[in-house]
């Protein structure tokens, strides 16, 4: 558990605790060893005044050996707006205790991306990667949470890595793990990939469980695509080819998007 110290110094003897201010999400911050590497980052940007200043904010704060886990020179080589980017995504613009948390949910972060949040008793892990060691540690504009990982954005992961995080994709990450095709996700791309949630896995569990490896092998390949196809790319009708050598004909009609008539595009 981590302990902090604050002292506070009355400036009369007539002071009363309303005088007295709890500290910020920067100060906590900054009072703690274990977070100089995400001081200096917010500082670096910026960021160290805004969650010094007024608001409702929850941190999942990375710890100094968190930072130090990542690939060697990756915090160097990052832009500033690119570290911004990863801060932000540590941030929500809301103040959330871990008893606030439901088993599964998404949430919004400042950065617009969402983050992928599991709860189970007094663990609480986020985006599959990251755990939370030390949950409410309080501020007087919201609330830290320290975490033993980066999270990144999806713009800094690969395929295989944003699939990994989103609690609703897990079948088809076993799915793709049972068919050996995690290397084929991570080479040569871009890829685009219509992934399958748990609840679509799940409607067709007693065809699947009788595939081989080879026919699973096919189902998935009939999900991706060459290139990288935005939402705002696709037409009204079109037809691509899948790398498993058959078409997909995409529909775009009122602003949802259908694949071969059923399967409809539920996030982009």
């Amino acid at each position: 558990m981590l302990a902090f110290a604050i002292t506070l110094n009355a400036c009369s003897d007539d002071a009363t605790s309303s005088d007295m201010q709890d500290p910020s999400i920067t100060e906590i911050a900054a009072s703690n060893a274990q977070f100089s590497t995400l001081v200096g980052a917010l500082q670096a940007t910026g960021l160290d005044a805004a969650l010094d200043g007024d608001g409702e904010f929850t941190v999942f704060a990375p710890t100094n050996d968190a930072f130090a886990a990542l690939p060697e020179g990756t915090l160097e080589s990052l832009t500033e707006e690119q570290l911004e980017a990863i801060l932000l995504y540590h941030v929500l613009g809301a103040e959330v205790f871990s008893g606030q948390l439901e088993a599964q949910q998404a949430a919004q972060t400042l950065n617009g991306e969402e983050i992928f949040v599991t709860a189970s008793g007094s663990s609480v892990t986020v985006n599959a990667a990251a755990s939370v060691t030390t949950a409410d540690i309080e501020a007087r504009n919201g609330v830290i949470h320290v975490i033993d990982a980066v999270i990144l954005p999806d713009a800094f992961g690969t395929i295989v890595d944003n699939a990994v995080k989103r609690y609703f994709l897990s079948s088809l990450v076993q799915a793709v793990i049972q068919a050996d095709l995690v290397d084929a996700l991570l080479g040569d791309g871009p890829f685009t990939v219509f992934a399958p949630t748990d609840e679509a896995f799940a409607a067709i569990a007693s065809v699947a469980a009788g595939l081989t490896v080879e026919e699973l092998t096919n189902v998935l390949l009939y999900h991706v695509i060459q290139g990288e196809v935005l939402s705002t790319d696709l037409q009204p009708t079109q037809q691509v080819t899948a790398l498993n050598g058959e078409t997909l004909t995409i529909e775009v009609s009122g602003g949802a998007a259908t694949i071969n008539g059923s399967a409809g595009i539920t996030t982009v």
